[in-house]
């Protein structure tokens, strides 16, 4: 009796365990691929180039701020006529990203030979075929029967 305890409690703490370890295992899939969704999408967006920019900034101010005063720091950092050597970069990285269209493998937009007027559409023979059917739903537009039916 005592030895089929310990092996009760034995496998409920391992299946316990692989309860929780499935658990956090799916948890940890869901948050990082959440987490590579959102990324792809702040690096399509162009958000790369704005973190770019702002390590610019960053070092500009912390180095104008060293000389100067924190106001006159804000001022030359945020003015253009005080650029350091990464602003221009990142101007014509971002100039020269925006310029050339993005494509996947090199594919070409397609073209048709018929155009066809975005007001008009067809149906496949199979489904032209098919008896129409007003609805299926009931129809309350038209009032019940006067009297209702009897239930025989």
């Amino acid at each position: 009796m005592e030895k089929q305890m310990r092996i009760a409690r034995r496998l409920s703490r391992h299946s316990a365990s692989a309860f929780l370890h499935r658990r956090l295992a799916g948890e940890a899939f869901r948050v990082s691929s959440a987490t590579a969704c959102l990324l792809a999408i702040f690096l399509s967006a162009g958000g790369h180039w704005a973190v770019l920019q702002s390590f610019a900034y960053t070092r500009m101010l912390v180095e104008f701020a060293q000389k100067d005063s924190l106001s006159t720091a804000v001022k030359k950092t945020f003015d253009g006529h005080y650029s350091c050597s990464l602003c221009p970069k990142i101007r014509a990285g971002y100039n020269e990203e925006r310029k050339v269209p993005q494509r996947v493998g090199g594919a070409h937009s397609p073209e048709f030979i018929v155009q066809i007027p975005a007001c008009s559409f067809f149906l496949p023979a199979a489904v032209a075929d098919l008896p129409f059917v007003r609805s299926l739903s009931p129809d309350f537009l038209t009032a019940p029967p006067k009297p209702p039916p009897r239930v025989v």
